[in-house]
């Protein structure tokens, strides 16, 4: 499909000792607006991720509002690592695709490094300046969960909807929005959190276009969660968890 804007040649009175014609010039202006042509189209399962996708985002808000992301993290991590762990197993390379593996690790980690210290210094200018910047003993488990919890979801995000819409042939400029209003979307009714993660998001899609790699973005999407519970919104999110 193809957007045709038209501009159309309009009459206009001639002034005097003007020659020429009465009529402005015409022109069209095509803008494509659709897939690049000859991208290939997504295949029934594709599809059935990303719903699956927006199911589990889905869930996570319903288990969220009655305080139970315990029970549910538990769930979604262990429900879609048997799915990838399948796949893996029945796919050669598909842990490579979905990017998994250790492919362009080094420039992935970098990019990724230097987007986490310009947030972290950011949550400590806000921490520092609401009193909250401070660590508690009971954030050390944190920092093992959070991380194994954020390469779940940049697994989900990335690698199950970012590449997915790559793949449909749509534009880098499309794509990454889209998918940072996609992440943001699923910590809503949290005004703050869900501004931090479509941020996060708009930096991370085109870092995991570029690099196809989930590591780093799912172990820094879990460090940089926690910091920002306990800097920006003065909450202890092991405790939540604990439903203390």
């Amino acid at each position: 499909m193809r957007l045709l804007l038209f501009i159309l040649a309009v009459p206009c009175r001639a002034q005097p000792g003007f020659e020429g014609p009465a009529w402005r010039p015409s022109f069209s202006l095509t803008i494509p607006i659709n897939r690049a042509e000859g991208a290939p189209q997504l295949s029934t399962r594709a599809w059935l991720e990303i719903g699956a996708v927006a199911v589990t985002g889905v869930g996570h808000l319903v288990f969220s509002e009655f305080d139970a992301s315990g029970v549910f993290i538990p769930i979604a991590a262990g429900g879609w690592g048997g799915y990838v762990g399948y796949r893996a197993v029945t796919e050669p390379g598909f842990l490579g695709n979905l990017g998994l593996t250790g492919q362009n690790l080094g420039p992935a980690f970098r990019d990724a490094s230097i987007l986490a210290g310009v947030s972290l210094a950011g949550m400590a200018a806000v921490g520092a300046a609401q009193g909250t910047l401070a660590l508690d003993a009971d954030f050390l488990p944190l920092f093992v969960l959070y991380p194994a919890w954020g390469v779940v979801q940049q697994t989900l995000v990335q690698g199950f909807f970012t590449r997915h819409l790559d793949r449909a042939g749509l534009s880098p400029w499309i794509v990454s929005p889209v998918s940072a209003v996609a992440f943001g979307s699923v910590h809503i009714p949290n005004w703050k959190l869900t501004a931090a993660t479509t941020a996060l998001g708009a930096a991370y899609a085109p870092l995991y276009l570029r690099h196809r790699n989930l590591w780093p973005l799912g172990v820094y999407h879990g460090v940089l969660g926690a910091f920002f519970y306990r800097w920006v919104l003065d909450r202890n999110p092991w405790q939540e968890l604990r439903g203390e």
